[in-house]
């Protein structure tokens, strides 16, 4: 059973604050020394694949991205 209830304004800013909050983390753990000694053995594409810094909110957060409906 589903349920339009016509808040696809906040679905559609929840979406893209979740985008935010992991290209941000992203960010920050580029600049961090111990990520990058973390990610040093990884090859360029595990790296890619890694969403946000690879912390637990960041996984949450990419669990969430696309499945709120």
């Amino acid at each position: 059973m589903g349920r339009h209830t016509g808040n696809r304004d906040v679905v559609t800013k929840l979406q893209k604050a979740l985008e935010d909050f992991l290209a941000d983390q992203r960010t920050a753990a580029e600049k961090d020394p111990e990520w990058k000694k973390a990610t040093a053995g990884a090859t360029k594409e595990e790296v890619e694949e890694e969403v946000g810094c690879g912390c637990e909110d960041c996984r949450i957060a990419s669990q969430l991205l696309g499945n709120i409906y």
